[in-house]
């Protein structure tokens, strides 16, 4: 007589489990900052650089490279500046001297040419002038309030920076057609509003609150 107590059943079918896969990581979003406040805490050492022109790809393409490089940062763009932020101060500085040497600042619109550190010099130099020009000029026509409020009332309805900031410009554009450059105007008065009533600017106003 031959033993089957230790054969499997005649019926027994082949599990079908399959074996366990690799851990999961769960996934983990980046932390949110929805303040200018926020941004400027959490990253507080900035690098600004011209953009009134425009990069090619590959220049693009090599600056996020180095960007990667420098481990976390925040950017953005607003009124032909772009500003970028490091938790380092090392980061920032080596990030302006890859500007520079890269000729990444633009100062002509719709320009690809590089600017050289002599003449990005002098156009921050004209450009504060220009500033102080603009604010003075606001406030002597009253088209700082009326830009501010314009710029508000679009945020408060959900319109993104940029449509909200022409918008505000087309007012300058109606108002003074001589003004060559109403973005332009627009934009340096926003931007004091937001730095210098910051609470204020954006009360009321949807999305993030930053420019």
């Amino acid at each position: 007589m031959t033993d089957t107590s230790s054969a499997p059943a005649a019926d027994a079918t082949p599990s079908t489990r399959r074996p366990p896969g690799p851990a999961r990581i769960p996934y983990r979003s980046p932390p949110r900052y929805d303040t200018s406040e926020e941004v400027e805490r959490a990253f507080p050492h900035a690098t600004q650089v011209i953009r009134r022109g425009l990069w090619m790809v590959y220049e693009q393409a090599e600056m996020n490279a180095m960007l990667g490089g420098l481990g976390e940062h925040r950017s953005g763009c607003f009124n032909g500046i772009g500003t970028f932020r490091f938790t380092q101060p090392e980061h920032a500085a080596a990030f302006a001297e890859y500007a520079f040497d890269k000729r990444l600042h633009r100062l002509k619109a719709n320009s690809t040419h590089g600017a050289t550190r002599e003449e990005v010099a002098l156009e921050w130099e004209r450009r504060a002038a220009e500033r102080e020009e603009i604010l003075a000029w606001g406030r002597l026509t009253g088209m700082t309030r009326q830009v501010v409020a314009h710029y508000r009332a679009e945020r408060h309805v959900g319109a993104w920076s940029w449509p909200a900031h022409l918008a505000a410009a087309r007012l300058i554009e109606k108002a003074h057609p001589t003004v060559t450059d109403p973005c332009h105007y627009a934009g340096v008065m926003i931007e004091w509003a937001e730095r210098e009533h910051r609470s204020w600017f954006w009360r009321c106003c949807r999305g993030l609150h930053h420019l």
